[in-house]
């Protein structure tokens, strides 16, 4: 089985919206085993939707378009569908129901410019929307399957998973791969990869993947049948990379340290400056984690840090604010103040100015305190000024997971 994926949205022209859908999409197939050849960005244009269809009846057996299904006026994907597949679009009575029902719930009433989106072709059959008003819509024609689905990312997920794979799953001649996940941070994907070269070449019936992200890099493993040993595959992988790899699952490692500590009976708290609470936040992602994270102080400015965390004048005044000796004390007095069992902290030039010839942008002390010892380690990350926080916040994190892990 093969695939085009098409994605309709002038916004997706013109750099204000990112096709974040056709990922998604794109990783879905592939978990199927389903092969997505191509895909397509196409204008809010009549003309544009037909030739994609003709693209698709033409070359592959799936088509999976995004967008368009809306109640205004440049929502033509189903109009233009219709009259492409040579069907006429009439009134469901039952898609209309369900979009009364969705305002009424939400105590609004429905705006006569929605029913439109309850006029479907035909011939299509519909797919249920639970998270909004447009029903997507399946065509089955000659040797292609069609499958409309609206292009606000929420709903497109919650639809491709509950409707479009199980379809494409009952169609499929063979079974799809096994997938694992490493998900690795600490190590940039070149090196890597150097390391994990030799290993692979002995698995070549494996198809492995490199899927690098601002806070690490994720290797993909689609297993399909053959004599290898996965077992075997798996031992040596974690024998060469095992200290990177903080999951085998598709959790963040906010979670993976949030286990952690629970299982110790470990409290932390952050002091925060260059992050800007970008710790508290994302250890506050992670459900219940009110048992082990206590608390953080955004101590942005001097006088905070030296108020509220008990940083020394002197300490500022000889090493200044982002040095490794501020960031062990502010890491230190966030763990006194608020009583936690291990504290991090964060100070760093994120950019784009602030810079010296000593300390340029990017720089970052990740501060760390426990009831014996206070320490902190330097990074030197880009010069991108959120990136840098996000490297930031990545690094505490890790150091809290290797700390935990005693490695």
């Amino acid at each position: 089985m093969n695939a085009l994926v098409v994605s309709i949205g002038n916004e997706l022209l013109n750099g204000k919206t990112t096709n974040s859908n056709a990922t998604f999409i794109g990783q879905q197939l592939a978990d199927l085993g389903v092969a997505l050849k191509q895909i397509v960005t196409i204008r809010d244009e009549a003309a544009r939707i037909e030739d994609a269809l003709t693209l698709a009846m033409r070359d592959y057996d799936t088509v999976i378009v995004t967008g368009g299904l809306g109640p205004t006026h440049d929502d033509i994907t189903r109009k233009t569908v219709a009259a492409f597949l040579d069907t006429e679009l009439v009134l469901n009575e039952g898609a209309l129901a369900r979009i009364e029902a969705l305002f009424r719930e939400r105590g609004r009433e429905m705006p006569p410019i929605n029913r439109q989106q309850a006029m479907v072709p035909a011939s299509a059959g519909l797919l249920d929307n639970p998270l909004g008003t447009a029903p997507g819509l399946h065509f089955d024609e000659k040797d292609t399957q069609i499958f409309l689905l609206p292009g606000v990312p929420r709903e497109m997920k919650e639809m491709m998973v509950r409707s479009v794979i199980p379809l494409l799953r009952q169609r499929l001649n063979h079974s799809p791969p096994q997938i694992h996940l490493y998900r690795t941070t600490g190590i940039v994907e070149s090196k890597l990869y150097e390391i994990c070269q030799s290993h692979f070449e002995k698995f070549p019936a494996y198809e492995i993947a490199f899927l690098p992200k601002f806070t690490g890099v994720d290797i993909r493993v689609a297993e399909r049948d053959s004599d290898e040993s996965y077992a075997e595959f798996q031992e040596g992988l974690l024998e060469i990379a095992g200290k990177y790899i903080y999951t085998q699952s598709d959790e963040e490692i906010e979670a993976v340290v949030g286990r952690l500590l629970t299982e110790k009976g470990m409290t932390l708290t952050a002091a925060e400056s260059c992050t800007g609470g970008l710790i508290s936040h994302r250890m506050t992602n992670i459900p219940g984690s009110s048992a082990y994270y206590l608390g953080g102080i955004n101590a942005y400015s001097n006088e905070v840090k030296m108020n509220m965390l008990g940083v020394s004048a002197d300490a500022l005044k000889a090493h200044g604010a982002v040095s490794e000796a501020v960031a062990g004390e502010m890491a230190a007095g966030v763990r006194e103040r608020l009583g936690s069992d291990i504290a991090v902290s964060t100070t760093g030039i994120a950019g784009p100015g602030g810079a010296t010839e000593t300390k340029p942008v990017g720089l970052v002390y990740v501060g760390f305190a426990t009831a014996d010892s206070v320490s902190a380690r330097r990074f030197t990350f880009g010069r991108d000024r959120l990136l840098n926080k996000d490297w930031s916040a990545q690094a505490a994190i890790e150091l809290l997971r290797r700390y935990l892990l005693r490695l």
